[in-house]
């Protein structure tokens, strides 16, 4: 027969299990806290990215809706500040010419989230881990140019081509035209709808030099070239989520740890294939971030 103290001890152990299973379940069960806005940039591979972070968070049990694709960077940020938007994914480079203009470029990406990372705060976001994930600038000429640096094409005399935001960026055609920087004078200047746009205006000849990313698959499959930034004006662009702050303290240390965990996981080899998938095989952006989700079992 068991002692009184021994029927007592079996009865809290049994308890403290039953704590224990149910705390460890939630992990994988519904979380506790505001919902989460996510929103996309238009173009495919920011919204790509949105559907995959969305579509984790909504794994990891937490309330996630994610929103239509829409507007840029700049509505982006705008989204954190104004409340109606509680994660944004972005490149840090981008963000360090959205927010601190003025600032030093750096091809470290240390030294941009110490710029950001409060500058974000300000507007009240958190800025969480960047991820091994790139998707730099990239000047990209045809593949017959006699230019291997950016500095060469001040003496060919190109038509640019560029989004609409590339004229208004230090970092983009401020700094190429900057007598301070590349000093270089086009002949004409396009402007031309941020993605596979630019390729084909590039390959008809209608441009010569193109404003890119360094993860479009159109630029090997056409065999243009990736002039090199031998002046330094592009910053590091690795891709990093930034995370209401009020959301982020109601869900505490489980949604940063979640967040960061992904990122992790994230590479450029996978940025340029989900690239590929939704730019040349013309897929949708939802479905290649559930294919990959599950490849990595993170739907599971």
């Amino acid at each position: 027969m068991k002692s009184p103290i021994l029927k007592k001890l079996v009865v809290v152990l049994m308890a403290f299990a039953l704590v224990a299973a149910s705390c460890g379940g939630d992990d994988d069960g519904a979380k506790d806290g505001p919902t989460i806005r996510v929103r996309g940039q238009a173009f495919s591979e920011a919204v790509t990215i949105a559907e995959v972070y969305g579509q984790y968070l909504e794994a990891k049990g937490y309330d996630v809706e994610i929103l239509t694709p829409a507007g840029f960077r700049t509505e982006a940020i705008d989204g954190i500040r104004n409340n109606d938007l509680d994660l944004i994914i972005d490149y840090i480079g981008g963000s360090l010419t959205a927010l601190a203009p003025d600032a030093a470029s750096s091809a470290n990406p240390d030294d941009v989230v110490a710029v950001i990372g409060s500058a974000y705060e300000a507007i009240g976001g958190t800025l969480l881990d960047y991820s091994p994930a790139v998707d730099g600038d990239a000047f990209v000429v045809r593949g017959d140019s006699p230019a291997s640096t950016i500095s060469d094409v001040a003496a060919l005399g190109y038509v640019f081509g560029a989004s609409a935001q590339c004229y208004e960026r230090p970092q983009c055609f401020l700094g190429y035209t900057d007598p301070a920087v590349y000093g270089i004078t086009f002949s004409d200047t396009v402007t031309i709808e941020f993605g596979p746009l630019l390729g084909e205006a590039l390959a008809a000849g209608t441009v010569d030099a193109v404003v890119w990313n360094t993860t479009a698959p159109q630029i090997t499959a056409n065999g243009f070239k990736v002039l090199e930034d031998d002046q330094g004006l592009h910053p590091a662009q690795n891709i990093a989520p930034i995370i209401s702050t009020d959301v982020l303290d109601a869900y505490g240390d489980q949604l940063r740890d979640d967040l960061n965990a992904l990122s992790a996981m994230i590479t450029t080899d996978d940025l340029l294939a989900w690239n590929t998938e939704t730019d040349v095989e013309l897929r949708e952006s939802d479905d290649v971030a559930t294919e990959w989700l599950t490849e990595k079992g993170l739907l599971n």
